[in-house]
């Protein structure tokens, strides 16, 4: 029988060994999230005497959506479904490390094909805002402020909104809905080897609402079909009081 020289079977030895450890790094990754011993994801609420007086959101349960969609919900289902709604503590306030981090919202299926997102800082009455395209599916959205935006200061309170152009442009009764943001100064540096998972437990221990909610984004629209992620995120909304939209579907970050 014919041997085969020495170097090809060195050769083959370190493919076998390659091929192993890399198994075995994909199992431990995988498995990292499946596993019943991570850490449930909380939110600390912060200890926080900075927030603005008044955090209370605009518009009522009835009016946070467009007319004929109304309509068409109790026509087609005899129940409205969840109106637009951001994605914040019942205080209607979070912080976040971020100067340009990302809001999310849940919009109710709807004929209007565009939203408007915009930001001010309190007491000042210029803003930025940015026309953005919907597709009219419901869900829940992420929208990164653009870094043509102004990049948020330390310390400062921001109130955000997002109003869904119901015709075809803005109008005083189309549906709003708003939220407080403050970006605060990390006081630690995030270890820079956490997967998303990881980072949303992180922040959420340590009161970072933003930060927290898009980790746990990332982490569950990186494995969506991950029954763990999915329980998670749902208890995670439901902590803080979004449970009748803790299971809606969850759309991609539009920056």
């Amino acid at each position: 029988m014919k041997k085969l020289p020495a170097f090809a079977l060195i050769s083959i030895l370190v493919l076998l060994i390659d091929l192993e450890l890399a198994s075995a790094q994909s199992f431990n990754l995988n498995s990292f999230i499946t596993q019943d011993s991570i850490p449930t994801i909380l939110f600390n609420p912060p200890q926080d005497d900075k927030k603005p007086d008044k955090t209370t959101g605009a518009g009522s349960r009835d009016d946070r959506q467009c007319p004929q969609d109304t309509q068409n919900d109790a026509a087609q289902t005899g129940s409205p479904q969840p109106p637009l709604q951001a994605l914040v503590p019942p205080d209607n306030y979070g912080v976040t490390f971020s100067e340009h981090p990302t809001f999310w919202v849940y919009i109710p299926e709807t004929s209007a094909t565009q939203i408007v997102l915009s930001l001010k800082e309190e007491g000042i009455k210029p803003h930025w805002q940015v026309f953005l395209p919907i597709t009219g599916v419901s869900g829940i959205f992420g929208f990164k402020l653009g870094e043509e935006s102004q990049p948020l200061e330390i310390g400062k309170n921001y109130q955000w909104a997002v109003v869904m152009v119901c015709g075809d442009q803005p109008g005083p009764n189309d549906p709003v809905t708003t939220a407080w943001v403050r970006r605060v100064l990390r006081s630690q540096q995030l270890d820079d080897s956490l997967n998303w998972l990881e980072q949303a437990v992180w922040y959420g221990k340590q009161g970072i609402w933003y930060d927290a909610l898009t980790a746990l984004a990332q982490a569950r629209q990186l494995q969506p079909n991950n029954s763990k992620l999915m329980r998670d995120w749902a208890e995670f909304l439901s902590s803080v009081e979004l449970k009748a939209i803790a299971t809606e579907p969850l759309e991609p970050i539009t920056d």
